[in-house]
């Protein structure tokens, strides 16, 4: 709320002359001095003692020793008195920082530091087809022949594969050299998984068990247990990212630096292993395809020669006849297509043997992942600042609520 000029004149007479509020002598004096009635000056005054511009305090020790209070209007107050209070209140803030401060960086130095390992990966480019031009055109003609699904094989996605729950299982249950174990040891065993915890559920679960029957339900392993846990913990450590360009982005996060390294260049070794062997078994597959398929066409073939020549052994002089012409050259045309559906799987089966021999490159491994210098996580500087903000505005809060200032 903003004052009017004729209010904040009332104000300005109450400032110099406190006295009027109350003394009815010297208000008359003052609203003849000001051109103003005395009435006049009363009702504004209590208008301004309903805005709560103004009030008078009593000082708990003596009943008879007013003082006044003058504020230039609602929304000044509004503004002026949290912060009037915020500094009057600046101890008990930077009391409360300090502590805050005090205990994010206790955590910071406690918490269990995580390293960083990074790999990059680009998916190799591959032609249409392995056979260059011959294998355009014979894969061409194959088509034309309804030989389908004879194409290059299928691809994969790499960030599905990192995130699977089978590359997942076989980093749990390889052994890792580490700092606490340079012998080695599977990721349940580092984590101390397998070891009971007295607060753990599943601790009173084998306590109550007992007492209930089983009534024909499964149990679960403590092994399975545990690598269902580390297979939950695992993923939270890996993430990947695909760019724009393609680039694939792998990140491990482990308490060992040096375990971090060797999990990234695992899991790019197996991402590349695992896409190859998988693109091998698919070119094996399509070369035995094609070979059953060329056999086949073979014996087709072999079955329209048989027939052309026994028709001419039985039919010498079938040029007179056009009865016997067009029945030869019936069997001349299935020869003819025969034999080049015979050429063409014969082609192909020389393409697939290519392609399943042949060494390929599917994966681009850019950068293998280093061992980190620096740890990750957890940043005590941030940690630090955002504890001590936390702190502050909860002071600053609580300071508020207990004026009674926070809903105002």
């Amino acid at each position: 709320m903003k004052l009017t000029p004729h209010e904040k004149k009332i104000l300005s007479l109450i400032e110099n002359e406190p006295d009027i509020i109350n003394d009815t002598k010297k208000r008359a004096k003052i609203a003849k001095d000001n051109g103003l009635s005395e009435k006049t000056l009363r009702n504004r005054i209590g208008d301004l003692k309903k805005y709560g511009v103004i009030s008078i305090n009593k000082n708990k020790n003596h009943s008879d020793d007013k003082k006044l209070v003058l504020n230039e209007g609602i929304s000044d107050e509004v503004i002026d008195e949290p912060i009037s209070l915020i500094k009057k209140e600046r101890k008990l803030i930077l009391k409360y920082s300090s502590i805050a401060g005090f205990i994010g960086l206790i955590y910071a130095l406690v918490a269990t530091p995580f390293y960083q390992s990074t790999t990059t990966m680009y998916p190799a480019l591959e032609t249409e087809n392995s056979g260059g031009l011959l294998g355009s055109s014979i894969a061409g003609l194959a088509e034309s022949y309804g030989l389908m699904g004879l194409g290059s094989a299928p691809t994969y996605n790499i960030p599905d594969i990192v995130l699977s729950r089978r590359i997942k299982k076989n980093i749990i249950l390889s052994n890792w050299k580490s700092n606490n174990y340079p012998d080695s040891s599977n990721l349940i065993k580092f984590w101390e998984i397998d070891k009971p915890n007295k607060f753990s559920p599943f601790i009173i679960l084998d306590l109550i068990k007992p007492l209930f029957p089983s009534g024909g339900g499964f149990s679960t392993s403590a092994d399975k247990i545990h690598l269902e846990n580390a297979i939950e913990k695992l993923q939270k450590l890996i993430s990947v990212s695909e760019e724009q360009s393609g680039l694939i982005v792998v990140s491990v996060l482990m308490e060992d630096p040096a375990l971090a390294s060797d999990i990234t260049n695992y899991i790019a070794d197996y991402v590349k292993n695992f896409i190859s062997y998988e693109q091998e078994k698919e070119a094996i597959k399509k070369k035995e395809f094609i070979y059953s398929q060329m056999l086949s066409a073979k014996e087709d073939l072999s079955d329209s020669e048989f027939k052309l020549t026994n028709f001419i052994k039985r039919n010498p002089l079938a040029l007179g006849n056009p009865d016997l012409q067009l029945q030869q050259g019936r069997l001349v045309r299935e020869i003819e297509e025969n034999q080049a559906v015979y050429i063409t799987l014969r082609q192909q089966y020389e393409i697939a043997k290519i392609e399943a021999e042949e060494d390929k490159l599917f994966i681009n491994i850019l950068d293998k992942g280093d061992i980190a210098v620096r740890k990750s996580k957890p940043k005590r500087l941030l940690i630090l600042l955002s504890s001590i903000m936390l702190g502050m505005m909860s002071s600053v809060l609580y300071i508020l609520y207990r004026n009674k200032l926070l809903f105002k």
